[in-house]
């Protein structure tokens, strides 16, 4: 009960201190960005997506503070997606908690402090009213984590940081010219990427109610005008297909899970193209294909290794009998299929894949499942070169988290309307296109 109170107090006094307007110097730059300041109180449950995890049946009280720029069309990209909110959120929430107040939860998972950057697309509505689309990455800080010997009890998280994922429907009605209520229900997640294991994860629902404030007048939206012309990352309206390649490397420690050193991480090698046709100004949709080498899973049940190198036990349906293989490292890489969709605002862009792996040996392990989702954000560092985030999941469970590099051709291809044909320049442009 202490700790709500704390929150509360908290809460309100950082309102108190928004709405007070100062009569010193009106610094131009809260006036030409439309910089914004909002707290929100959350009460919240944990979805077990697990059944492993019905023991962690807490409810639990958490705050957030933000600060972000209500985008008003500077650049054509803002006003395309209806003038979306861009910032950082701060969040702390204690897992302790819940209707009876038994803390055997809290004890061990503790409490968490996040920060993560966020974009909150408007999908209906009006200046006064509108409904919207919060959706932020950043990091977390777990106090409580598992232990072998400590705290054994929480096998959800495996790290004390861990990757926060924030997706969450709002509901923002305008009280004044500066003042807006906010109330919102979303899902908040928690993982490492199985860099170190266990890692199921927690995904927590909360519903939330606040206020967010204008530190000065909001500026009327512009209205877009034609450009004169377009950066490398942007779409010109002609017809574009692309052929992305990129290298990916990621971590993974199994020590939590299945012993051995506790300082030793496995490598995961991630190599995937992607062909894309662009089909609106920020929209690409296409195929990927990828093959992706995890030595994490030499220390499956099946697989064992000694000086002699890999070895790996299957059945045999010819001897009817297991049989023992030796391999080398490389013929334990999986082959994915995957349909791919990704969006683009300026530099900044969002992937996301569904597919499935595809078993081209004997010796691929696919224990995990055979459908997967991968999400990836890309950032243009140089024209057609470009650096990138990666997540893969099996429906909710992380499986590896990857960082990498990659390179992007572009082709252009026109329409010859009075042959019925397509034809297209010889070689590939020098102006690139990023998304």
């Amino acid at each position: 009960m202490k700790t709500t109170k704390t929150h509360i107090i908290f809460l309100l006094s950082v309102f108190l201190l928004c709405c007070i307007k100062a009569n010193g110097q009106d610094y131009a730059w809260l006036s030409n960005n439309n910089i914004m300041v909002e707290a929100r109180a959350h009460y919240g449950y944990f979805w077990h997506h697990h059944f492993e995890m019905e023991r962690f049946s807490a409810h639990y009280p958490a705050f957030e503070f933000s600060v972000y720029q209500n985008t008003f069309g500077k650049r054509e990209w803002e006003a395309n997606y209806n003038y979306p909110y861009i910032g950082a959120t701060f969040y702390h929430a204690n897992f302790g908690l819940n209707f009876e107040g038994n803390h055997e939860v809290g004890d061990a998972l503790g409490s968490v402090f996040a920060l993560y950057p966020f974009i909150n697309y408007p999908l209906a509505g009006n200046k006064d009213s509108q409904f919207t689309f919060k959706f932020g990455v950043g990091l977390g800080y777990l106090t409580k984590c598992f232990d072998n010997f400590e705290n054994y009890h929480n096998f959800s998280i495996g790290s004390h940081v861990n990757a926060a994922v924030n997706l969450s429907f709002e509901y923002r009605q305008r009280v004044t010219r500066q003042l807006m209520a906010v109330a919102s229900f979303g899902l908040t997640h928690f993982s490492n990427g199985s860099t170190k294991l266990p890692n199921y994860g927690l995904n927590t629902f909360s519903g939330a109610l606040g206020f967010a404030y204008f530190l000065r007048n909001p500026r009327v939206n512009l209205t877009p005008t034609k450009r004169p012309e377009y950066k490398p990352f942007e779409f010109d309206k002609k017809k574009w297909f692309s052929v992305d390649f990129d290298y990916g490397l990621g971590f993974k420690n199994v020590s939590q899970t299945l012993g051995g050193d506790s300082t030793h991480y496995y490598h995961v090698h991630d190599f995937s193209t992607c062909l894309l046709a662009q089909f609106t100004q920020y929209s690409r949709a296409g195929v990927g294909l990828s093959f992706v080498l995890d030595l994490s899973d030499q220390t499956l049940p099946d697989h064992f290794v000694d000086e002699n190198g890999i070895h790996v036990t299957r059945p045999d349906p010819e001897q009817q009998k297991s049989v023992t293989y030796d391999i080398k490292a490389y013929q334990m890489a999986k082959m994915n299929f995957s349909l791919c969709y990704a969006m683009t605002m300026n530099r900044l862009s969002y992937y996301f894949e569904f597919g499935w792996h595809l078993k081209y040996n004997k010796y691929t392990d696919l224990s995990k499942g055979n459908i997967f989702q991968k999400v990836k954000f890309r950032y243009q560092v140089h024209d057609n070169i470009y650096a990138h985030l990666s997540l893969m999941t099996h429906f909710g469970r992380a499986d590896y988290l990857c960082f990498g590099l990659g390179y992007r051709f572009n082709q252009k291809y026109y329409i010859n309307h009075e042959k019925g044909t397509r034809r297209r320049p010889p070689g590939m442009h020098r102006r690139f296109l990023f998304l």
